[in-house]
């Protein structure tokens, strides 16, 4: 019975700099633009956050990464103005920092 080994049996005949090039490209193909948010969203964005603090609920945030959309769970601990980031503490104790322009949606998890 043949087995055939996929792309491997290319991957000779590449050089490393193909092969580099080659997952550039892929990950350019894939990368999307920052999101541009309108006002009546940002508000929204900002009771939310408002509620989540005042009533120590757990929040979703989905935020702009490197050309992805990334999103965490977790409850909002502190909102630095000065640096315009939000302090999140993940279930296993963690801190993220999120900066708010980066922030796409934010909603109360249940």
């Amino acid at each position: 019975m043949l087995k055939d080994r996929g792309g491997i049996k290319w991957t000779s005949l590449m050089l490393p700099e193909h092969v580099k090039a080659l997952r550039e490209f892929d990950w350019d193909i894939t990368k999307i633009e920052r999101p541009v948010l309108d006002e009546q969203q940002l508000e929204e964005i900002n009771e939310t956050i408002c509620a989540a603090m005042e009533f120590n609920k757990a929040v979703k945030i989905a935020y702009y990464k490197s050309g992805r959309i990334e999103t965490t769970n977790g409850h909002i601990h502190y909102l630095d103005v000065h640096n315009k980031q939000v302090r999140l503490v993940n279930k296993g104790g963690t801190i993220s920092r999120i900066k708010f322009e980066d922030i796409t949606e934010l909603t109360i998890d249940e």
